[in-house]
């Protein structure tokens, strides 16, 4: 092969490597799995969102209620149902954080507000097996801006939510993603009833 052979050969690869054909496709492909990721990860922040925006609505509904009951009830064991294992303002604590979340479309269901899972002094869990939790504290203390001791209601919910990102993030070569399963949201309020 004589070099002006060579030199044609080489000619003729640089001319193919220089046409565009199928450029536009192979950009594409590339940048394909890094436009899902975003896009899937703008969905599903937003929804997380949203779901925890809910949780905090929930959970202040709840306090508006712990706040303004009486704590005399507290001692008792059970309302007006011999089958509640739960003081009355407990029971209508719980019950304002289920209707909520239900009305958001939340799955709550499994919550009965007249019988805790378990109960430690002045505070009330509530677990599902989906991973749903509430704790009631109708007994917490904490110091106002003034520093004086004041004892309030605080509740706390978790909720379990499932990232899609999780899933679609193994696009991207060599990328994981450890997101939370669980979204989380609790509140203090001063007790005045």
């Amino acid at each position: 092969m004589t070099n002006s052979t060579r030199v044609r050969l080489l000619w003729k690869k640089f001319l193919l490597l220089k046409r565009s054909e199928g450029a536009q496709l192979l950009e594409f492909a590339l940048s394909l799995p890094i436009l899902l990721v975003v896009m899937i990860g703008i969905f599903d922040f937003g929804q997380a969102w949203n779901t925890k925006q809910e949780l905090a609505n929930s959970v202040r509904e709840g306090l508006r209620i712990g706040s303004e009951a009486p704590t005399a009830d507290l001692t008792q064991s059970s309302c007006s149902s011999p089958s509640a294992s739960s003081p009355c303002s407990v029971q209508a604590i719980a019950d304002a954080v289920k209707q909520y979340m239900v009305n958001t479309g939340l799955n709550a269901s499994c919550l009965t507000p007249n019988s805790p899972s378990s109960s430690s002094g002045f505070s009330w869990t509530y677990t599902c097996g989906n991973g749903t939790s509430m704790t009631i504290n109708r007994g917490y203390t904490f110091t106002d801006s003034n520093g004086k001791t004041v004892v309030g209601t605080r509740v706390s919910l978790t909720y379990p939510y499932t990232w899609t990102l999780n899933r679609i993030i193994g696009l991207l070569a060599g990328s994981t993603l450890s997101l939370p399963s669980t979204l989380t949201s609790s509140g203090v309020m001063q007790n005045f009833g």
